[in-house]
């Protein structure tokens, strides 16, 4: 839908996410479902060599997504088109294709980000990975990833995960009311947001 209209993106994956959820509370009957599947276990909960499978698995998302945009055509493609649409166009790259393959990638990620929570929890519920979304989002602005297109890098989202999540385990040991961390967390992306935006004035 991204690719091939000009409805905003942001507005797509609200739409589409709400769908999706509307779908799995239709299939199960808003039930909780014990999820027993070995195969989910070992991606949950199982360890090579002393370390958790999620560990090698979240290196290996870093070390791909990072080659993808800094070492191949693909990747300057993802930037051009995430900076300036139109003159991607023009310059000859196939938008509509890259679009897509960025949008593609990413829900692979989010199903492989489900399929290893579940693995954790042992259970599928309704409620699993609501608010997930702003978290995300808070993570990718702390790191540098810019609102506006065409900004950000790999290592800055890692790096902003990390500030995040240590605030937020910061915030729950110090006894912060957890309906408080909400409004900490809206802070954050709008703070981010806003100064991303002051800067993409300041450019032009």
């Amino acid at each position: 839908i991204v690719s091939r209209t000009t409805i905003p993106a942001f507005i797509v994956t609200l739409a589409t996410m709400n769908i999706g959820r509307g779908i799995a509370r239709i299939y199960t009957h808003a039930q909780t479902i014990a999820v027993l599947d070995d195969s989910y276990t070992f991606w949950g909960m199982g360890s090579i060599f002393g370390l958790p499978i999620q560990l090698y698995l979240i290196i290996a998302v870093v070390i791909v997504s990072s080659f993808i945009l800094n070492r191949t055509r693909l990747g300057r493609h993802i930037y051009a088109t995430g900076g300036n649409r139109m003159a991607a166009e023009y310059s000859g790259i196939n938008v509509k294709w890259v679009t897509f393959f960025v949008f593609a990638f990413s829900g692979f990620l989010a199903a492989l980000a489900g399929v290893l929570t579940v693995g954790r929890t042992f259970t599928a519920t309704m409620i699993m990975g609501d608010g997930a979304e702003m978290d995300a989002i808070a993570a990718c602005v702390v790191g540098g990833v810019s609102f506006t297109g065409g900004i950000g890098k790999i290592s800055g989202v890692v790096v902003g995960v990390f500030i995040f999540t240590a605030l937020t385990y910061s915030l729950t040991i110090l006894g912060i009311d957890t309906n408080l961390q909400f409004v900490f967390s809206g802070i954050i992306i709008l703070s981010a947001v806003t100064l991303d935006c002051l800067k993409y004035v300041q450019k032009k």
